[in-house]
């Protein structure tokens, strides 16, 4: 059976791919989560550092959030673009997209390990936990049917068919 015969026509964009696995966003939410809380925190009326040391009681742990982070921002761009008009390297970084994500989600946690390590800050049951999270997604974005064909194809333009012209009469 073809891969792509469990999916309706609902599964497909435009372009005739494959929607993007939801797992994808979850990676993502989880790579950019100090900017997530950022913006969250911008967003609260009330108390706009409430939400950020809720999270990250000390401010530099915030900032190695954001450091993180960082190199996650061009996964972000990379989903965003993946159109037919794509620069040719947003092409490229898609078909590595796994081992890109992977040594990203490795940086990530590493950073927050070595904070862990060298400053003590953070939470020993939390880090085990985010490693858990970030293995488990990455495992499932491996495994994936859906994830890996959209790993396998990148959009391209659809020619249209020429419109046929019909008598009218009148």
């Amino acid at each position: 059976m073809h891969p792509l015969a469990s999916y309706s026509l609902k599964h497909f964009d435009k372009y005739n791919c494959l929607k993007l696995s939801f797992i994808y966003y979850f990676i993502l939410i989880f790579l950019l989560r100090g900017f997530v809380i950022a913006i969250l925190s911008l967003v609260n009326l009330r108390d706009k550092l409430a939400l950020i040391q809720w999270f990250y009681p000390e401010s530099s742990q915030f900032y190695f959030a954001l450091l993180s982070s960082t190199p996650s921002l061009l996964l972000f761009y990379v989903i965003i673009q993946r159109k037919p008009e794509a620069a040719p390297w947003v092409k490229s970084l898609w078909q590595n997209i796994l081992p890109i994500m992977s040594v990203f989600v490795l940086l990530d946690l590493a950073i927050y390990w070595g904070q862990f390590a060298l400053y003590s800050q953070g939470k020993f049951n939390w880090l085990c936990a985010q490693t858990f999270i970030a293995v488990c997604l990455l495992l499932f974005c491996k495994l994936s049917a859906k994830a890996r064909i959209n790993r396998s194809e990148f959009p391209e333009t659809i020619p249209k068919a020429p419109r046929k012209k019909r008598d009218v009469v009148y």
